[in-house]
């Protein structure tokens, strides 16, 4: 994809200005993110209130940005940090800072799934996330894990 950059930085805006139009628009109609916490979202417009809606509903002033995109035409990597100040109640006003990679599959021009691995451990603590809750979440991310069929060889400990 030529325009990698370029989307990168669409998305990022499209995230610290709540536009989810915009942010919907960079993604297929039945694109797929798999969000390291919502889990997977299926379709252009639940993609677009994920981040409109749900982002916003835990936190408010996000800031993203993208760091070393490289692509090809098939797919593209960034390193990007986000951050968001919380609005929840247990932790309202800590900024919250997740680093991670961003990986995204593309199809005519546009991305058609996106996954990432984060480093939420620190964010899910400056959220004040604890007890049962955080038992929760981290349960459904190694679920999700485990039944990932690129994992299976792992955690079977020998290659099929």
């Amino acid at each position: 994809m030529q325009d990698f950059s370029e989307k990168l930085d669409l998305f990022a805006r499209a995230v610290e200005q709540q536009d989810g139009a915009a942010f919907g628009a960079l993604f297929t109609e039945d694109a797929v993110y798999h969000d390291a916490i919502y889990g997977a979202v299926h379709g252009r417009d639940a993609i677009a209130k994920m981040m409109e809606v749900d982002w916003y509903k835990d936190g408010d002033r996000w800031l993203w940005d993208m760091i070393d995109p490289v692509c090809d035409e098939q797919r593209g990597y960034v390193r990007y940090v986000a951050s968001f100040r919380s609005v929840n109640r247990f932790s309202e006003g800590n900024r919250i800072v997740a680093p991670g990679v961003g990986m995204f599959d593309f199809k005519d021009g546009l991305f058609c799934t996106y996954h990432e691995i984060a480093n939420g451990t620190p964010a899910l603590w400056d959220l004040n996330v604890r007890g049962e809750h955080l038992q929760n979440v981290v349960q459904r991310i190694a679920d999700a894990q485990r039944a990932s069929p690129s994992l299976a060889d792992h955690y079977r400990g020998e290659r099929s």
